[in-house]
């Protein structure tokens, strides 16, 4: 154990604290991860003396505080589940109709082939037949 870090070690010592999942972040239990999960032993002083480790502790535990819940999440769990009713009942209804909007695009495209109407025909913009 050399007495200074490595670029690669402060680089995967943040990329813990980055990806730190455990509700409570302190510098005594980054030491312990630090020693059990990257095999690198240090004391509290060497980790809090490194800006780069000072700030991604700061906004780690600034993301570990917030509240999980995303803006517009329900609460309450039968409201939610009606929410969920009415979501799957209109994305049923939604794959209904794009199957039938895809049904009379194929037999569209095959009459367009079958009579000779090309694709830069059809591409056309309905603005260019509002002008004639």
């Amino acid at each position: 154990m050399g007495p200074h870090l490595t670029e690669k070690d402060v680089t995967r010592i943040k990329k813990l604290i980055e990806e730190w999942s455990e509700p409570k972040l302190t510098w005594p239990l980054l030491v312990e991860a630090c020693e059990r999960r990257l095999g690198i032993i240090r004391s509290r002083q060497s980790y809090a003396k490194l800006t780069e480790l000072q700030i991604a502790m700061k906004d780690r535990k600034t993301a570990l505080k917030a509240p999980t819940e995303k803006a517009g999440w329900i609460k309450d769990i039968n409201e939610a589940n009606e929410r969920i009713e009415k979501l799957t009942e209109d994305n049923q209804r939604l794959k209904f109709v794009n199957q039938k909007l895809l049904e009379r695009f194929k037999i569209w495209q095959a009459n367009a082939d079958m009579y000779g109407v090309s694709q830069t025909k059809l591409d056309q913009p309905l603005v260019q037949y509002a002008k004639r």
